[in-house]
């Protein structure tokens, strides 16, 4: 994580923000055995569409080269980003059949830091450690 971020845990994952809290990362187990990640982020999508301010869908599919991910790619009002947050949730299979999902945000005008935030997570990601 970026130096100086503070480490959340919650019912709905483990959270890492940072100290402005405008950024943030969630890591989380899928619950939902019969979804696909392509259902989890379809089914993500929804879910926000219906109760977030400002949503706005920019991208939804598999992850090119894997059968086994899918992303979201999201826009919505956030007061805590002072404005636009852009969002990215990847949902993948791990060889146990478990599905994670890795969610990263932030102002959406640092979109660059955002997406660095989370190739960093998925590269440093492993269940259960």
């Amino acid at each position: 994580m970026p130096s100086g971020w503070l480490r959340e845990e919650a019912e709905s994952g483990v959270f890492y923000r940072s100290p402005d809290r405008t950024s943030l990362l969630q890591v989380f187990r899928v619950s939902e055995a019969d979804l696909s990640p392509l259902g989890a982020v379809q089914g993500a999508s929804a879910d926000l569409r219906a109760r977030t301010s400002g949503y706005e869908e920019i991208r939804v599919g598999q992850v090119p080269g894997s059968a086994d991910a899918a992303e979201l790619v999201y826009e919505y009002d956030s007061v805590e980003s002072h404005g636009r947050r852009r969002g990215v949730e990847r949902v993948s299979r791990t060889q146990d059949g478990a599905k994670w999902a890795v969610l990263t945000a932030g102002p959406a005008a640092d979109w660059t830091v955002t997406l660095g935030h989370h190739s960093a997570a998925l590269e440093a990601f492993r269940p259960g450690g």
